[in-house]
This record gives structure tokens, C-alpha cells and sequence, in this order.
């Protein structure tokens, strides 16, 4: 079984944040709540290959990591990560790939 987790990353200009330790805390509590949000959906599909799925969420971005057998389980995987509350956007980073 995979654990969903969640990513924070760090600006890489050179200015200086500011954003609060306990802002910084809660955004990577809110990205956690929404990565294993969308790894439940992704299990309540009825799909078995969506199981397998990496989530990470990075300040709302649902990143899908991973592969399955089929372009339409790709794109399904995608449109139930869209539909949960709180995600703004999706990087589809899953292979396609036949199953052996």
C-alpha cells in the first residue's frame, strides 16, 4: 500500500520569506490533508491500478507519480484528483504502461 505525503518547497530567489514558521506549518498540514484526500478518492475509484498512485500535493497542485496500464486510467486519475475540494491544479506525471 502507498502512503501518501506531501511536498514543500523552497523559493529559490534570493529574497527573503515572509511567510511565518507557523504559515510555512500550516500549508504543509493543508497540502498532507489534500494529498491523502486525493490518495482516498483515487482508492474509492473502483480502479485497482489507481491504488498504486503517488500523490504530493505542493501548495494545492496534486502531483500524480506512477504508472498504469492505460491512457484512460491517466486521465481518469486526473480528473478525480481535480475533483477534490481544495486542488487547484494537476501535474500528470503517470506512465502508461502495458501490463506485464
Amino acid at each position: 500500500m502507498t502512503q501518501s505525503t506531501a511536498l514543500l518547497t523552497v523559493p529559490r530567489s534570493g529574497r527573503a520569506s515572509t511567510e511565518t514558521g507557523a504559515v510555512r506549518s500550516l500549508t504543509h498540514r493543508t497540502d498532507i490533508r489534500l494529498a491523502e484526500s486525493v490518495q482516498h478518492c483515487l482508492r474509492m475509484s473502483g480502479y485497482a491500478p489507481l491504488i498504486n498512485i503517488n500523490v504530493f500535493v505542493v501548495a494545492r497542485l496534486a502531483i500524480l507519480q506512477g504508472r498504469v496500464p492505460s491512457y484512460y486510467l491517466k486521465q481518469l486519475a486526473q480528473t478525480v484528483a481535480l475533483s477534490v475540494p481544495g486542488i487547484d491544479g494537476v501535474r500528470n506525471g503517470l506512465e502508461v504502461c502495458r501490463p506485464t
